[in-house]
């Protein structure tokens, strides 16, 4: 299988699909019914994950996100967002450091799930990112 390049379609597919089958990130987000917006803030692009009760029911990709719309909004510039990917920064410090900014949102209810956004990055971590270490 030839590795997606994040920001892309096919990456965001492949990250809905990884989250879907992952028994840990089912159980840390059991409970969680709000679709998330993820924002390249210097890119532009995005992407919509449709994520309900530990499932990703499905993907919207955006070239243009400046117009897309989620309950729940996080934006962060590429970097940041590789970083994140890459385990060298912890989702809820880039979030309590403003690296990856909540748009929309709540704050508070991320950090309830906050094993949820754990869950996630290793699961993006098994998506991988073409050209990156």
């Amino acid at each position: 299988m030839v590795q997606p390049t994040f920001p892309s379609k096919e990456w965001a597919e492949e990250f809905c699909k990884t989250l879907d089958s992952s028994e840990k990130y089912r159980s840390a987000a059991k409970g969680w019914v709000y679709p998330i917006l993820f924002k390249i803030s210097d890119g532009g692009q995005g992407f919509i994950l449709d994520l309900k009760d530990g499932r990703c029911l499905g993907v919207q990709w955006f070239d243009d996100a400046s117009r897309a719309d989620a309950p729940v909004i996080i934006s962060g510039r590429l970097s940041d967002w590789l970083d994140v990917i890459n385990g060298k920064v912890n989702p809820l410090t880039a979030l309590l450091t403003r690296r990856l900014r909540i748009e929309k949102g709540d704050l508070s209810l991320i950090l309830r799930y906050s094993a949820a956004a754990v869950a996630m990055v290793s699961a993006a971590q098994r998506v991988g990112v073409a050209g990156q270490q």
